[in-house]
């Protein structure tokens, strides 16, 4: 029993933890913790399904968790019914009131505010340790006048135009105006743009944007307020403690995370006592964070933001906790959040839809502002506008600032009902617009050549290596070498290699050489950089190589393959794939062979895939006495002609012995165009290489299907490297004969045959070209 201030007695009911069951004529929803579950399981379903339908629209979780909460929150459809004028007053209160004292009861909801509070506090923690800091400082001038300009829009037109004479406008204003690092990361995970250029370019300016909006709207306020109570003392008292937390913060936290990092054996796992241990941390730190005048999520913040990102802690963190605090404990929060959004307070509409226009015009300033300083710095306007659709995204964090607005009775329930809309109006067309306009990899601005054949005999010869493990490496090296005859036929290999993003928000993709053609970012090369490196050394003058890494998902690693191809105009594409009978089921393996289904269907240039044992046996370089061999299989068409003008370049090399096997169907085929340009270039080929001794060519005549597979099989594969083309003109249906037996179809049937276990017992590599725009 407690008293309150008019001297009255008033009592607690607290929900039991369990019930006794339904035998003992309990109800089961009776009590706190069956009933936090069903909350659970209808929010996570719910969320679920509307994620499902609104697939096609491309819209992202954030969008459909808010909308999932909004329809379990109230009874919506009686809710807006009941204000109709043909149903009389009180109709559907009665629905109402029961849907809401079951779901809502008052006794139960202590155990859904806290727990979905440490939801809140996980994934802002969560979000600080995913957040590299440091991106803020390397963002550059371009990404700094976004950011900057961006954020100073609303709050500046909402001053000048006198409606921001309320605290309620301003505060709108400024939450319009800014833009979440850890909102536009989440978002552009999901749309698969995190590591495009402008998905980079966005980062950057939020993360300025956040550092302007903290210092405006959150030092300022603080200072504001305790001089309106306290006077000077208590304001310098107030911001000073709060300097002092987040200081003490800085400097414990950080010297503990370090020493587990050290603690942790190189490669092993973060023990389980340290997770917990950084689990009560973030608790301890919502605790004090709160006490001292802060936000409870702001300390879980900075303590994310300072754990050292990637493995072995940040991955371990966000493995381990991710799951927990999106799934289970962050449903029950935008539950809460659609319990909140009450349309029945709403009893003088105009007002709202006005604030809501408020809203929406703020937006589109904001993409006009990010506009103007993106087009000065010579983007197009159609890459200008879609940056500025992404810094429009909103999420977690703005819900977070509203609900906090409304608590305090800053924002009205009905006023909470038109910000919760906006977030969901601004962030459903913001991502549907981004979806439409933006296209990464669109070949629309392309010049120039894009494939092998169009390559002139003596240019130099540019290729992208993706290289994810160090299994490609000694074929990859070989390749470099046969591609250079002389100094007349050079090589440029830009190495890309590809790290898997682990604890981290941000992508990046590294240059370890600058335009003085300086090596940079030391630090961060490694062995397969290095061989590479070795090689340039000894083929001085002829091989000049790139080395780049790229730190990113494996589901968006394609895009800086095919970025840089892009940014380079390569001709052509070399994407590794492990064999999958040579024990190539580890992670990294089968993300290598994840990967190039969309290479091969967005690259801007010819690919191709190099099918190789896991543990490559190919011998060492030797280029002293180097000597290659090299199996050609030529039926017809694009990609056939395309391995052809490959196997030309290989051709002039003298440590390198070619096998061309061309295989001539015995069956009536309408001569057409494909055929007469197949005859010319094989014609072409054999002439050129007349009186190459190294190079010897042979026909073989198959009536069908079966026989081709015989001929094939009956081949002599003693050699270092198959080539053959993606996809064949046979004339004999050869891709429908063999599909259903085809186990990787972006090898290509006669591909994925070379790869089957079949040929297991030979050590050759195999190289499958696909010509691009074929």
């Amino acid at each position: 029993m407690a008293t309150n201030g008019a001297g009255e007695q008033a009592a607690c009911i607290v929900a039991k933890p369990f019930s006794n069951g339904v035998f003992y004529h309990e109800e089961p929803l009776g009590d706190a913790i069956p009933l936090f579950m069903l909350q659970i399981i209808i929010t996570v379903l719910t969320s679920r399904i509307i994620y499902f339908l609104l697939r096609p629209l491309r819209q992202p979780r954030i969008v459909c968790d808010i909308i999932g909460g909004i329809l379990l929150g109230h009874p919506i459809l009686p809710s807006l019914l009941s204000r109709l004028p043909f149903f009389p007053r009180g109709t559907f209160d009665h629905l109402i009131r029961n849907y809401t004292d079951m779901l809502f009861r008052q006794d139960a909801l202590s155990l859904t505010r806290t727990m979905a509070a440490y939801g809140v506090m996980l994934k802002f923690f969560l979000i600080g340790v995913k957040i590299d800091p440091r991106d803020a400082w390397r963002c550059g001038k371009k990404a700094f006048f976004i950011g900057f300009c961006s954020m100073m829009d609303k709050s500046t037109i909402s001053v000048v135009d006198g409606i921001g004479q309320t605290s309620v406008f301003i505060d709108i204003a400024a939450t319009v105006s800014a833009s979440s690092p850890p909102v536009l990361a989440d978002i552009l995970t999901e749309l698969r743009l995190l590591n495009t250029e402008l998905g980079r370019l966005a980062m950057s300016a939020s993360m300025v944007n956040e550092l302007t909006r903290w210092t405006i709207f959150a030092v300022f306020p603080v200072v504001q307020l305790s001089w309106d109570k306290n006077g000077v003392i208590g304001a310098l008292l107030e911001l000073g403690t709060s300097l002092v937390i987040v200081i003490s913060v800085f400097v414990m936290v950080s010297l503990w995370m370090r020493w587990i990092v050290r603690r942790t054996p190189k490669g092993g796992r973060v023990g389980e006592v340290h997770i917990l241990m950084v689990m009560l941390a973030v608790l301890a730190m919502g605790v004090m964070s709160d006490a001292f005048g802060l936000g409870f999520m702001d300390a879980p913040l900075i303590m994310g933001l300072l754990v050292p990102d990637g493995p072995p802690l940040g991955m371990a963190l966000v493995e381990r906790l991710e799951l927990i605090s999106t799934e289970v404990l962050l449903p029950v929060f935008f539950l809460g959040i659609g319990w909140a959004t009450n349309f029945a307070s709403i009893h003088h509409p105009v007002p709202l839809l006005w604030l809501l226009l408020f809203m929406l015009a703020g937006h589109v300033v904001k993409v006009l502002v990010a506009v103007a300083p993106a087009v000065y710095s010579k983007s197009s306007i159609r890459n200008a506008a879609v940056l500025g659709l992404m810094l429009n995204f909103k999420g977690l964090v703005e819900l977070m600032v509203y609900l906090n607005l409304k608590n305090v009775t800053v924002l009205d329930p009905a006023g909470y009902v038109a910000v919760v809309v906006g977030i969901v109006i601004a962030t459903a067309i913001s991502s549907l617009l981004v979806s439409i306009l933006y296209d990464p990899l669109s070949s629309s601005g392309m010049v120039g050549y894009r494939t092998l054949q169009h390559l002139k005999p003596h240019e130099q010869f540019c290729f992208v290596a993706s290289i994810l493990n160090e299994g490609p490496v000694p074929i990859l090296l070989n390749l470099v070498e046969v591609s250079c005859a002389d100094e007349q036929s050079s090589v440029c290999a830009y190495v890309l290699h590809l790290v898997e993003l682990g604890g981290r928000a941000s992508s990046s993709l590294i240059a370890h050489r600058n335009p003085k053609d300086v090596f940079v970012n030391l630090g961060q090369m490694d062995r397969v950089h290095n061989a590479f490196i070795n090689v340039e050394k000894k083929k001085e003058g002829v091989v000049v190589v790139h080395p780049f890494t790229a730190i990113s998902p494996y589901a968006t690693m394609h895009q800086d393959i095919c970025s840089l191809a892009m940014e380079k105009k390569v001709p052509f594409i070399i994407v590794p794939f492990p064999r999958k009978d040579s024990g190539g089921s580890s992670e990294v393996d089968q993300a290598a062979r994840s990967i190039i289904p969309q290479v091969l269907s967005q690259a801007p240039c010819s690919v191709g895939v190099l099918i190789h044992q896991t543990l490559a046996s190919s011998r060492p370089l030797a280029l002293e006495r180097f000597n290659y061999c090299v199996r050609v299989l030529f039926w017809g068409g694009n990609d056939d002609r395309e391995a052809l003008a490959y196997t030309s370049r290989l051709a002039r090399h003298a440590g390198v012995r070619i096998f061309v096997s061309r295989f001539m169907p015995q069956v009536h085929r309408k001569e057409d165009k494909e055929m007469t340009w197949d005859d010319m270039i094989f014609k072409e080929f054999t002439r050129a290489n007349a009186d190459n001794e190294r190079v010897e060519v042979e026909e073989i005549a198959v009536s069908d299907v079966n026989q081709m597979i015989s001929a094939i099989r009956s081949i002599e594969m003693e050699c270092d490297l198959v080539i053959v083309g993606r996809r064949q003109c046979t004339g004999l249906s050869l891709d429908e004969a063999l599909s259903e037996w085809t186990e990787s179809p972006e090898l290509g049937v006669v591909g994925d045959m070379l790869a089957s276990s079949d040929f297991a017992n030979y050590a050759f590599s195999v190289l499958v070209i696909q010509q691009h725009g074929s």
